[in-house]
């Protein structure tokens, strides 16, 4: 583990920084509909991106998709706490809160329109 999570995990176990994800994609299917998000895992794209636009939730899942089908359930955890941080696995190499594909920011949102990460910064 990096010393940069390290320190992070340290300060979310005595509670001082508040582990958000805030996701404003309200037609996926992982979203609750008031932006707690109940993925398993949520992937961020962006190998290469430079500004916020060049990111994408590649765990968004259209709702409307699943709304009749059977395996809805294996796609959330919706008995389970809101994922949060935690559970970002990025690619977006460029962002200064990525480290080793762990997102570092105490909260993180996610553009209603596009799905981009909007936490991005270079």
């Amino acid at each position: 583990m990096t010393s940069k999570i390290a320190k992070l995990l340290n300060k979310i176990i005595k509670g001082g920084i508040p582990i958000m994800l805030k996701c404003q994609r309200t037609d996926c299917l992982h979203n609750d509909k008031e932006g707690k998000c109940f993925a398993k895992k949520i992937a961020i794209d962006g190998r290469t991106a430079q500004t916020t636009s060049g990111t994408s939730c590649s765990s968004y899942i259209p709702a409307h998709d699943f709304q009749n089908s059977e395996f809805a359930d294996d796609f959330m955890d919706i008995d389970e706490v809101p994922s949060g941080v935690q559970n970002i696995d990025c690619a977006a190499k460029n962002c200064r809160f990525n480290d080793n594909r762990a997102c570092i920011a105490a909260d993180v949102k996610i553009n209603s329109e596009d799905a981009s990460c909007e936490t991005f910064q270079k």
